[in-house]
Protein backbone atom coordinates (compact mmCIF):
# COMPACT_ATOMS: atom_id res chain seq x y z
CA UNK A 1 0.00 0.00 0.00
CA UNK A 2 1.95 3.40 -1.44
CA UNK A 3 1.81 6.50 1.21
CA UNK A 4 -1.09 8.03 -1.00
CA UNK A 5 -3.24 4.74 -0.68
CA UNK A 6 -2.58 4.98 3.21
CA UNK A 7 -3.45 8.81 3.42
CA UNK A 8 -6.88 7.28 1.50
CA UNK A 9 -7.68 4.84 3.93
CA UNK A 10 -7.35 7.36 6.54
CA UNK A 11 -9.77 9.50 4.89
CA UNK A 12 -12.40 6.39 4.23
CA UNK A 13 -12.21 5.08 7.87
CA UNK A 14 -12.69 8.43 9.04
CA UNK A 15 -16.08 8.79 6.30
CA UNK A 16 -16.94 5.26 8.20
CA UNK A 17 -17.22 6.77 11.42
CA UNK A 18 -20.57 8.56 10.17
CA UNK A 19 -21.88 5.16 9.41
CA UNK A 20 -23.88 4.44 12.64
CA UNK A 21 -25.63 0.87 13.37
CA UNK A 22 -29.48 2.00 13.40
CA UNK A 23 -29.77 -0.24 16.04
CA UNK A 24 -26.62 0.09 18.45
CA UNK A 25 -26.42 3.50 17.13
CA UNK A 26 -22.62 3.38 17.64
CA UNK A 27 -20.22 3.66 14.29
CA UNK A 28 -19.17 0.66 12.12
CA UNK A 29 -15.62 1.36 13.15
CA UNK A 30 -15.72 1.36 16.75
CA UNK A 31 -17.81 -1.65 16.26
CA UNK A 32 -15.16 -3.50 14.48
CA UNK A 33 -16.86 -4.26 11.52
CA UNK A 34 -14.64 -3.42 9.19
CA UNK A 35 -11.89 -5.89 8.63
CA UNK A 36 -10.05 -4.02 5.10
CA UNK A 37 -9.93 -1.24 2.88
CA UNK A 38 -8.15 -2.00 -0.71
CA UNK A 39 -7.70 0.90 -2.77
CA UNK A 40 -7.13 0.52 -6.66
CA UNK A 41 -6.72 3.38 -8.57
CA UNK A 42 -9.86 5.46 -8.04
CA UNK A 43 -11.86 2.53 -6.62
CA UNK A 44 -11.96 1.06 -3.11
CA UNK A 45 -13.42 -2.15 -1.95
CA UNK A 46 -14.45 -2.69 1.75
CA UNK A 47 -14.19 -5.69 3.46
CA UNK A 48 -16.75 -5.71 6.17
CA UNK A 49 -18.81 -8.30 8.26
CA UNK A 50 -21.49 -8.00 10.36
CA UNK A 51 -23.07 -8.59 14.11
CA UNK A 52 -25.26 -11.52 13.19
CA UNK A 53 -25.28 -14.00 9.95
CA UNK A 54 -28.52 -12.78 8.23
CA UNK A 55 -28.63 -9.30 10.18
CA UNK A 56 -31.97 -7.46 8.53
CA UNK A 57 -29.82 -4.24 8.22
CA UNK A 58 -27.37 -5.66 5.94
CA UNK A 59 -28.91 -3.80 2.80
CA UNK A 60 -29.23 -0.55 5.08
CA UNK A 61 -25.66 -1.02 6.13
CA UNK A 62 -23.77 -1.68 2.95
CA UNK A 63 -25.08 0.88 0.86
CA UNK A 64 -24.62 3.61 3.59
CA UNK A 65 -20.86 2.33 3.77
CA UNK A 66 -20.63 2.64 0.00
CA UNK A 67 -22.48 6.68 0.12
CA UNK A 68 -19.78 7.28 2.89
CA UNK A 69 -16.87 5.75 1.15
CA UNK A 70 -17.81 7.65 -2.35
CA UNK A 71 -17.60 11.10 0.17
CA UNK A 72 -14.23 10.93 0.01
CA UNK A 73 -13.36 12.86 -3.54
CA UNK A 74 -10.52 10.59 -4.68
CA UNK A 75 -12.73 7.62 -4.68
CA UNK A 76 -15.00 7.35 -7.57
CA UNK A 77 -16.91 4.04 -7.11
CA UNK A 78 -16.89 1.45 -4.10
CA UNK A 79 -17.70 -2.37 -3.62
CA UNK A 80 -18.51 -3.68 -0.34
CA UNK A 81 -17.82 -7.30 0.41
CA UNK A 82 -19.10 -9.03 3.21
CA UNK A 83 -16.70 -11.95 4.81
CA UNK A 84 -17.88 -14.07 7.34
CA UNK A 85 -14.19 -15.00 9.30
CA UNK A 86 -12.89 -14.15 11.46
CA UNK A 87 -16.12 -14.35 12.94
CA UNK A 88 -17.35 -11.32 14.89
CA UNK A 89 -17.57 -10.66 18.51
CA UNK A 90 -18.31 -8.04 20.99
CA UNK A 91 -14.29 -8.36 21.57
CA UNK A 92 -13.70 -6.24 17.95
CA UNK A 93 -15.37 -3.36 19.75
CA UNK A 94 -13.42 -0.36 21.33
CA UNK A 95 -13.62 0.05 24.86
CA UNK A 96 -15.39 3.35 24.01
CA UNK A 97 -18.49 1.28 22.13
CA UNK A 98 -18.18 -0.77 24.64
CA UNK A 99 -18.74 2.12 27.12
CA UNK A 100 -21.49 3.50 25.04
CA UNK A 101 -23.37 0.64 25.28
CA UNK A 102 -23.46 0.52 28.70
CA UNK A 103 -21.53 -2.86 27.93
CA UNK A 104 -18.34 -1.62 30.79
CA UNK A 105 -18.81 -0.19 34.18
CA UNK A 106 -15.95 2.04 35.64
CA UNK A 107 -14.68 -1.24 37.72
CA UNK A 108 -15.02 -3.25 34.52
CA UNK A 109 -13.14 -1.16 32.38
CA UNK A 110 -10.52 -0.56 34.97
CA UNK A 111 -10.35 -4.37 35.51
CA UNK A 112 -10.28 -5.15 31.89
CA UNK A 113 -6.78 -2.59 31.72
CA UNK A 114 -5.45 -4.70 34.48
CA UNK A 115 -6.50 -7.81 32.54
CA UNK A 116 -4.72 -6.54 29.55
CA UNK A 117 -1.29 -5.82 31.93
CA UNK A 118 -1.49 -9.50 33.39
CA UNK A 119 -1.76 -10.63 30.04
CA UNK A 120 1.26 -8.57 28.63
CA UNK A 121 3.82 -9.81 31.81
CA UNK A 122 2.41 -13.48 31.43
CA UNK A 123 3.14 -13.89 27.59
CA UNK A 124 4.26 -10.75 25.08
CA UNK A 125 2.74 -12.31 21.63
CA UNK A 126 3.42 -10.06 18.11
CA UNK A 127 0.95 -11.27 15.73
CA UNK A 128 1.32 -10.13 12.14
CA UNK A 129 -2.14 -10.83 10.94
CA UNK A 130 -3.52 -8.34 13.47
CA UNK A 131 -4.28 -4.94 13.02
CA UNK A 132 -1.55 -2.01 14.40
CA UNK A 133 -3.95 -0.21 16.10
CA UNK A 134 -4.81 -3.53 18.58
CA UNK A 135 -1.15 -4.31 19.22
CA UNK A 136 -0.46 -0.99 20.20
CA UNK A 137 -3.02 -0.88 22.34
CA UNK A 138 -1.66 -4.21 24.38
CA UNK A 139 2.03 -3.28 23.99
CA UNK A 140 3.17 0.16 25.34
CA UNK A 141 6.28 0.41 24.07
CA UNK A 142 5.26 -1.33 20.73
CA UNK A 143 4.57 1.81 18.91
CA UNK A 144 8.24 3.20 19.59
CA UNK A 145 9.78 -0.26 18.67
CA UNK A 146 7.49 0.16 15.35
CA UNK A 147 9.00 4.15 14.83
CA UNK A 148 12.65 2.63 15.53
CA UNK A 149 12.27 0.11 12.86
CA UNK A 150 11.71 3.36 10.03
CA UNK A 151 7.95 3.45 10.80
CA UNK A 152 7.70 7.13 11.33
CA UNK A 153 4.36 8.04 10.16
CA UNK A 154 2.94 5.81 13.30
CA UNK A 155 3.38 8.78 15.43
CA UNK A 156 1.35 10.82 13.43
CA UNK A 157 -1.56 11.64 15.69
CA UNK A 158 -5.07 9.72 14.63
CA UNK A 159 -2.96 7.64 12.46
CA UNK A 160 -3.55 4.47 15.10
CA UNK A 161 -7.06 4.90 15.43
CA UNK A 162 -8.13 4.93 11.48
CA UNK A 163 -5.41 3.23 9.57
CA UNK A 164 -3.81 1.56 12.61
CA UNK A 165 -7.25 -0.77 12.42
CA UNK A 166 -7.29 -2.09 9.56
CA UNK A 167 -2.81 -1.87 8.89
CA UNK A 168 -0.86 -4.71 9.81
CA UNK A 169 2.97 -4.85 10.18
CA UNK A 170 3.44 -6.35 7.07
CA UNK A 171 1.07 -4.33 5.00
CA UNK A 172 2.65 -1.34 6.77
CA UNK A 173 6.32 -2.82 6.05
CA UNK A 174 5.39 -3.08 2.52
CA UNK A 175 3.95 0.46 2.10
CA UNK A 176 7.06 1.52 4.02
CA UNK A 177 9.91 -0.91 2.29
CA UNK A 178 11.08 -2.22 5.02
CA UNK A 179 12.27 -5.28 5.32
CA UNK A 180 9.77 -7.32 7.67
CA UNK A 181 12.62 -9.74 8.92
CA UNK A 182 14.57 -6.33 10.79
CA UNK A 183 10.76 -5.58 12.51
CA UNK A 184 10.84 -9.29 13.69
CA UNK A 185 14.34 -9.31 15.26
CA UNK A 186 13.59 -5.66 16.67
CA UNK A 187 10.27 -7.19 18.34
CA UNK A 188 12.27 -10.60 19.22
CA UNK A 189 15.16 -8.46 21.00
CA UNK A 190 12.88 -6.79 23.03
CA UNK A 191 11.49 -10.05 24.50
CA UNK A 192 8.35 -10.92 22.11
CA UNK A 193 7.19 -14.07 20.44
CA UNK A 194 6.35 -13.16 16.89
CA UNK A 195 4.11 -15.27 14.83
CA UNK A 196 4.39 -14.49 11.32
CA UNK A 197 2.19 -16.80 9.69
Amino acid sequence: MQEKNLKLVDKIMTALQKVEDPELLVDVVNLGLIYGIDIEGDHATIKMTLTIVGCPLSTYLQNAIEKAVLTVPEIKTCDVKLVWYPVWSPERMTTAAKQQLGMLDDEQALDQEEEIEDTEEKQRIIDFSVPIKKLAEEYPDFVQIMYDCGFTRIKIPGLLSTVGRVMTIPLGAQAMKIDLNKIKQAFENKGYKVIDK
